[in-house]
Order: C-alpha cells, then sequence, then structure tokens
C-alpha cells in the first residue's frame, strides 16, 4: 500500500507541473507581456487583449488587419516590434 500512495503522490505532483508549466492558448491569460516563448502558444504572443487594456493575453501574431478575426485589430505589442490581434473596443 505504501507503493501505491507514493506512485499517486508522483502522478500527482507531475500532472500540477506540466499543467503549471504548460503554454496559453491564444485569448487565454498570460504572465511576461511581450512574451512568445514558454508564455503563449507558436503563432500568439503575450499582450493587450483590447485597445482599452485590461488584462493580458495571448493573442494571435499578425501583419494587417486582414489577418484577425471579425471586430479585432492588428496593433503593436508594447516592449515589442510585434503585432498582435487586439479587440476593437
Amino acid at each position: 500500500m505504501k507503493f501505491s500512495s507514493m506512485a499517486l503522490t508522483l502522478a500527482v505532483l507531475t500532472a500540477v507541473a506540466a499543467a503549471c508549466s504548460s503554454e496559453s492558448d491564444a485569448f487565454e491569460s498570460c504572465d511576461v507581456a511581450g512574451g512568445t516563448n514558454g508564455t503563449c502558444v507558436s503563432g500568439t504572443v503575450c499582450g493587450k487583449g483590447s485597445d482599452k487594456g485590461g488584462a493580458i493575453v495571448c493573442i494571435p501574431i499578425c501583419i494587417d488587419d486582414k489577418d484577425c478575426p471579425k471586430d479585432y485589430g492588428c496593433k503593436g505589442v508594447d516592449g515589442t516590434n510585434i503585432k498582435g490581434c487586439r479587440f476593437k473596443d
């Protein structure tokens, strides 16, 4: 029984570590503004989710407005030379 308790504890700790170290998907919150690698999934950057600011989220990287969903505009991400799709408020 002691072995199964240790195995269960190890499995839980592994799952928690994996969840905490995973990258955020598009439009999910993130921690490091301007971050890409290790912060957000490929093709996204951590930045303001809307023109009015608010929470920072992983936003799709873009070149111009046609790369963004409807009601989103391609805007510069603070502290970078990258543009991302932000909601037009």
